[in-house]
């Protein structure tokens, strides 16, 4: 009796180790039954930009580019801002630039795949008022446009001939002031340009020649110009300039 007691203590006691490696390898090969995250495998968070991306005529309003990144691959969002309102789908990479926006806040939604739930991303902007759009911190004081043209000059009326005005601004800055003319009443838009001012308050002279057509049979003729700020909705009037036509 006491043989076999002893011999059944024996086995035990070699069982145990045994016992113990198995119970410790158990959360090993639990381990390799799950799926690994790889290093950087994680998604990037979906993210929205708009950049200014210039005009390419001088005196004319910033345009923009919106920039999405890090969206699931072609994944359909809806795009939501100023003046424009818009569906797409993202590339295979989650990415997606639309040319042409205007300046202001908007706003990317999507359904998360699955998931009923809409996700919204708000897009970054730079300030306007640092991308030359015309909207800007500078503030026009004075506009005002002087006659360079001698009074009472004679000339042949049958040729056309020129006409010189003196646009003056003064404009407290930083900023950028878009300007045009307009000549003799007419209401076409000619000379366009812009004004840079910087800090401080600056007063800016702009020269323009306007082109005087033939007039064969009058006496004299009389023409004036305008200076037009668009963005401040300001223009000044210059006084006459009259010529006086030769006799023959």
């Amino acid at each position: 009796m006491n043989r076999q007691t002893n011999r059944h203590r024996r086995l035990l006691l070699l069982a145990a180790p045994l016992l113990a490696s198995a119970v410790g390898l158990t959360p090993a090969f639990a381990a390799q039954g799950r799926p690994q995250a790889a290093p950087g495998a994680a998604p990037a968070a979906p993210s929205c930009e708009l950049v200014a991306v210039g005009s390419g005529k001088p005196g004319s309003d910033t345009r923009y580019k919106l920039r999405l990144g890090g969206f699931p691959a072609k994944q359909p969002v809806r795009v939501d801002g100023p003046k424009a309102s818009f569906r797409a789908t993202v590339n295979g990479k989650g990415e997606l630039d639309r040319q042409g926006l205007n300046h202001g806040a908007y706003r990317v939604t999507y359904k998360a795949r699955g998931s009923q739930q809409e996700v919204r991303v708000t897009c970054a902007a730079p300030p306007a008022d640092k991308q030359g759009s015309g909207k800007q911190s500078v503030k026009v004081g004075k506009v005002e446009v002087v006659v360079l043209t001698p009074p009472g000059t004679v000339i042949d009326c049958a040729k056309p001939t020129t006409a010189e005005f003196d646009g003056k601004i003064t404009a407290t800055g930083p900023g950028k002031v878009r300007f045009h003319w307009t000549f003799a009443g007419g209401s076409k838009p000619v000379s366009p340009g812009s004004a840079d001012f910087p800090a401080g308050t600056t007063t800016q002279a702009l020269l323009h020649v306007a082109d005087v057509p033939a007039r064969p049979n009058a006496s004299t003729v009389t023409v004036f110009a305008t200076l037009h700020l668009p963005d401040q909705k300001m223009s000044a009037r210059s006084g006459p300039v009259t010529f006086t036509c030769e006799k023959k």
